[in-house]
């Protein structure tokens, strides 16, 4: 199963898609093919009283999210990789060796999360 379909059937299809973005980057291949599908992926729920549309945060990043976060890391904390999403927390997410990551800037520590993006949704 792919990385896109994982964080579908992970969200329960409570997620808001976008255009699809056509990108030839230096981006891990696993980022390319999910933007390829939708250029950042967004969790939503329907609002129990009023029954509306709510976006809860990024599950992905688009990719200019994912371009601006990952510099900002690289040069304020040094960090290695590719920030894709956050904890909601303000800890990000990074692929780094194909491996995901969870960075706390406070401690400036990282923590091996999962040893591919299809494990880090399947879990």
């Amino acid at each position: 199963m792919n990385v896109f379909n994982l964080i579908n059937k992970k969200y329960k299809e409570k997620i808001s898609l976008q255009e699809p973005l056509n990108c030839d980057d230096t981006l891990p291949k696993e980022l390319i093919a999910i933007l390829g599908h939708s250029n950042g992926i967004m969790e939503i729920m329907i609002h129990p009283k009023t029954g509306e549309m709510m976006e809860i945060g990024w599950i992905i990043y688009p990719y200019d999210e994912i371009k601006k976060w990952s510099s900002y890391y690289q040069n304020k904390y040094g960090l290695s990789g590719v920030v894709f999403s956050d904890d909601g927390a303000g800890n990000p997410f990074y692929l780094f060796d194909g491996k995901v990551y969870e960075y706390d800037p406070i401690d400036n520590e990282s923590e091996l999360i999962a040893d591919s993006l299809e494990e880090f949704f399947r879990n």
